[in-house]
């Protein structure tokens, strides 16, 4: 069996509870990897800059690769080989595509960051669907195997529309568990927007910090005290301010404090995680090589890949059992719609140590309907439960994908 084509969809449509607040505007980018034998997989990759580009580029270097080939294909796009490189490699010859220039030294960016293994997370997605549907078993097999049959989600919240009214803060957080959900997330960079003084500092004032312990309190006040709550700092404070919200939201009995600091130093980070009376989670953009030395610098408690950014469901199983080998638990990243929640599942379901898998879109129904499974919705009680489907058990929910279609798209 032969890949025969890499192709893909965009999705667009509303947004119906933004970063922030407010309504915005969704896309999806839904991948497809066919073969010769008819059998096909489904992928998801974000909608980045140069991601398009990358599924380019990494289509051309897998038409005609055995499918069930998923490691050396992600390890090849990320680090590339050896001269003289792996038999059927492609070539530069006088008749190349302008489109695809062959970099088989590295990747074809010379790092294995950014939108090159986006891209190629999204395709190994859809080669692990393939796979699964080849060998007539589901995902998590092909993974190891299950711990459990149904994995725990979070409610990513950011904030209401009106951060200043404090009804609305225990409205949001008691519809999370009227939904059935245990646990939700909300940003600290969104919470007190109203009282910012200098937009380019990492530094906040008193009167800023206090907004933001006053506004968490009322969610904490509202669910009670076996609801579990986390933080996300998006990266935007210096280690100073990170370790002084720590301390101020402690008595909260937050279960994470996530991305405190910029994540590209790991000593800021390591300085404030031991001064935190709060776990520090980390990674939602990192690859393999980022946790390691995250967690060899005693930088975070909780690891944070997404299935989407981190190579895809094969390497969140290796940094999953890394972080198992340094006693470490690992919640996850979902920065994708339904397809990469799902696939993600299989990975939580496969991980011993798995705490809690992101979900953003829980306002906006289409995201969470452009792929079905059938008689079973996404969740159940706050959870996602994996059957014994070939694959990642998803197909084409078709009437929605053609609703949502992007201009100028085409259907899969």
């Amino acid at each position: 069996m032969k890949i025969t084509d890499v192709r893909t969809m965009l999705l667009r449509g509303p947004r119906m509870h933004n970063v922030g607040g407010g309504e915005g505007i969704a896309t999806k980018l839904i991948i497809q990897v066919d073969t010769d034998a008819g059998l096909y997989g489904l992928g998801e990759a974000d909608d980045f800059m140069g991601v398009r580009e990358a599924i380019a580029y990494i289509r051309e270097a897998v038409v005609g690769r055995d499918p069930l080939e998923i490691g050396p294909m992600v390890s090849e796009m990320l680090y590339g080989t050896l001269p003289p490189h792996p038999p059927g490699s492609r070539r530069d010859t006088p008749r190349s595509s302008h489109a695809f220039r062959p970099v088989l030294m590295c990747s074809p960016t010379a790092t294995p960051t950014g939108p090159i293994v986006w891209g190629m997370s999204g395709v190994e997605i859809a080669l692990c669907d393939l796979a699964g549907k080849i060998c007539q078993t589901p995902v998590y097999n092909l993974l190891g195997g299950k711990y459990r049959d149904r994995v725990r989600v979070y409610l990513d919240r950011s904030s209401p529309d009106d951060v200043s009214n404090l009804d609305a803060w225990k409205r949001m957080g008691l519809q999370v568990v009227e939904d059935g959900f245990s646990h939700m997330k909300f940003d600290i960079d969104f919470a007190a927007p109203d009282y910012t003084e200098d937009v380019w500092n990492r530094s906040i004032s008193l009167s800023h910090m206090n907004q933001i312990i006053e506004r968490l309190s009322a969610v904490r006040q509202a669910v009670g005290w076996n609801i579990e709550i986390c933080v996300d700092g998006h990266m935007h404070f210096n280690g100073t301010t990170a370790i002084q919200l720590a301390q101020e939201l402690a008595p909260l009995k937050l279960t994470w404090f996530e991305d405190p600091t910029p994540i590209t130093n790991p000593d800021s980070c390591a300085d404030v995680r031991a001064k935190s009376p709060i776990p520090i989670c980390v990674g939602e953009m990192f690859i393999a090589e980022h946790f390691r030395l995250f967690i060899d610098s005693h930088a975070c408690d909780i690891i944070h890949p997404d299935v989407m950014f981190c190579g895809g469901l094969h390497e969140a199983r290796k940094i999953a059992d890394y972080a198992e080998l340094n006693h470490m638990p690992m919640a996850m990243h979902g920065n994708g719609g339904s397809l990469a929640t799902i696939a993600a599942a299989h990975v939580a379901a496969a991980s011993r140590n798995f705490l809690g898998l992101e979900y953003h879109w829980i306002e906006s129904t289409w995201i969470g309907e452009y792929v079905r499974r059938e008689g079973m919705p996404l969740f159940t009680d706050g959870y996602i439960t994996l059957p014994d489907t070939p694959g990642l058990g998803v197909e084409l929910n078709r009437d929605v994908c053609e609703r949502y279609l992007a201009p100028g798209e085409k259907m899969l």
